[in-house]
């Protein structure tokens, strides 16, 4: 055994098919193991994680995914380099153009969550920020009586806030009137316990506008980043070769024919991404998704061969659309069946596949079966 991308002899880690940021799923979160010998532990600690963690940070999907909290996570950060967000309030005052606009789904469309908020400008002397909703720190305060991992959880995210330095913390909290500072004076002790010496600079209080229509608007402008399209291919990869070990192939892995994605996941010999990353699209990937004229708000991920080479198309949060060239497809994986696709909700963690006869409350086993090569998707019509 050695790892598809490096080469390596191990030893060898578990890898997400799918990044954990971006969600988890069930009755089964498809996973490389480590007994799978695919996928070595420097190239999933050392290499994978830090792309995960700008891709998370710093691009559309991964932002949208912390605005969603579709990880349940305490925090949102946000570095900012390479994707900006523009927040409108609709109150007319830049003062409140800083709250961070969380995300539920709701009718199958994203709409603006606001949630009371502490905000850390210039996070650890880093660009970007990072944002704190009351309720996570209340929830991480109170738990942290219950257990010594708790205390720690406590003490880890105190000495973040410590961090900050001065003028450097935003708290915004709602209110009936001018004079209820409930909310406010209640962040503001809490913070207090954090070790946080709050010294308000201003103070601030405004009706929120009474049309829902101009309340908030959210803008999100930035650029596809040659880290972002490495990420964008692992994960393309590591779908065709989650199909691969279900089906017993994945010696086929192996072939030089893969050699320019896996060299290009690993930064490696300057590939351009236009050479990997062939087609940046809004262009539907399901026939649904043509039809009804709405992408699916969560994950799709397809493969398919297309003139004898195997593609991929893959969206995160039905944005846009990836098509990835995989490789050159070998001769004994021609086959009238071949490919596969999937849905993957976030949202209520489930995976639906796309294979022409899926099934209906598929069991765990039926789930993990309905991954593999020979599992083809009906893509005709698509171009017509």
């Amino acid at each position: 055994m050695h790892c598809i991308y490096c080469k390596s002899n191990g030893p060898f880690n578990k890898e997400h098919v799918i990044p954990q940021s971006l969600g988890s799923f069930s009755p089964i979160n498809p996973t490389i193991q480590s007994t799978d010998g695919l996928v070595c532990k420097n190239c999933n600690s050392v290499t994978f994680s830090a792309l995960e963690t700008e891709f998370k940070e710093d691009s559309w999907e991964g932002v949208t995914g912390q605005m969603l909290n579709v990880t349940g996570s305490n925090s949102v950060r946000i570095l900012g380099n390479n994707v900006t967000m523009k927040c409108f309030s609709g109150i007319k005052d830049s003062f409140f153009d800083e709250i961070f606009p969380f995300l539920k789904l709701q009718n199958q469309k994203f709409v603006i969550d606001v949630k009371p908020q502490v905000r850390i400008r210039n996070y650890g002397g880093e660009d970007g920020y990072q944002v704190f909703s009351v309720e996570a720190l209340e929830r991480i305060k109170n738990e942290s009586t219950l257990s010594k991992t708790k205390l720690e959880e406590f003490n880890r995210v105190k000495d973040r806030l410590k961090m900050s330095g001065k003028n450097n913390v935003a708290i915004f909290t709602g209110g009936n009137d001018p004079n209820d500072n409930t909310q406010l004076n209640q962040a503001i002790t809490l913070i207090r316990e954090y070790g946080i010496t709050y010294n308000e600079n201003q103070r601030k209080f405004t009706e929120a506008p009474r049309d829902p229509n101009v309340r908030f608007e959210v803008g999100m402008e930035g650029k596809i980043t040659p880290n972002a399209c490495r990420l964008i291919a692992k994960v393309a990869f590591n779908y065709f070769s989650f199909g691969s070990l279900q089906d017993k192939m994945q010696g086929v892995l192996y072939q030089q024919r893969f050699d320019q994605i896996k060299k290009f996941v690993l930064g490696k010999n300057n590939i351009i991404r236009e050479e990997v990353i062939v087609e940046v699209s809004d262009d539907p990937i399901t026939i649904h998704d043509k039809l009804s004229g709405n992408r699916f708000p969560g994950h799709t991920i397809v493969f398919f061969e297309e003139g004898g080479k195997i593609f991929s198309r893959l969206t995160f949060f039905g944005g846009k659309v990836y098509k990835v060239l995989l490789g050159e497809c070998p001769d004994e994986l021609l086959n009238s069946n071949f490919g596969c696709g999937h849905l993957f909700n976030p949202f209520d963690h489930s995976i639906h596949n796309l294979t022409q006869q899926p099934k209906i409350n598929p069991s765990e086993e039926e789930v993990k079966q309905s991954f593999g090569l020979y599992r083809r998707i009906d893509l005709s019509g698509l171009n017509s």
